[in-house]
């Protein structure tokens, strides 16, 4: 039967893209991007360390990094985000309460003006 193997996304940052005929031996090459002039590959996990080891040697390699995704938790739980939406919301009540009390002294002035102005016969 046919199982998965386990895969992970190395990043090669490339002095230059000529070189691209000798990163296929390394892996399998999912993207490359000429702008930022690096390149995508794929390859099992347990030729990771090895394979890095390899780029690091060649002198047309600026920086290789490795995918961390393996190693992030899927499951966070709900810990983080009800410490996310606390400070959030306690944030958002912050404002709301500050908007409604310049709201309401906002008011209390217009109040204070109809009131002067009646008093004076609406003559200011």
């Amino acid at each position: 039967m046919f199982t998965m193997k386990e895969r992970r996304a190395i990043f090669v940052y490339l002095r230059g893209l000529k070189h691209l005929e000798q990163m296929k031996k390394f892996g399998d090459i999912s993207y490359i991007s000429k702008k930022m002039q690096y390149v995508e590959l794929y390859v099992d996990e347990d030729q990771v360390a090895t394979v890095v080891e390899k780029l690091n040697q060649y002198r047309f390699v600026k920086i290789v990094k490795t995918s961390p995704r393996p190693e992030i938790d899927p499951d966070l739980g709900d810990v983080h985000d009800d410490v996310f939406f606390e400070a959030y919301d306690q944030a958002q009540d912050g404002e709301a309460s500050s908007e409604a009390d310049q709201n309401l002294v906002v008011e209390e002035d217009k109040a204070q003006d109809n009131a002067s102005a009646d008093s004076t016969g609406g003559q200011a």
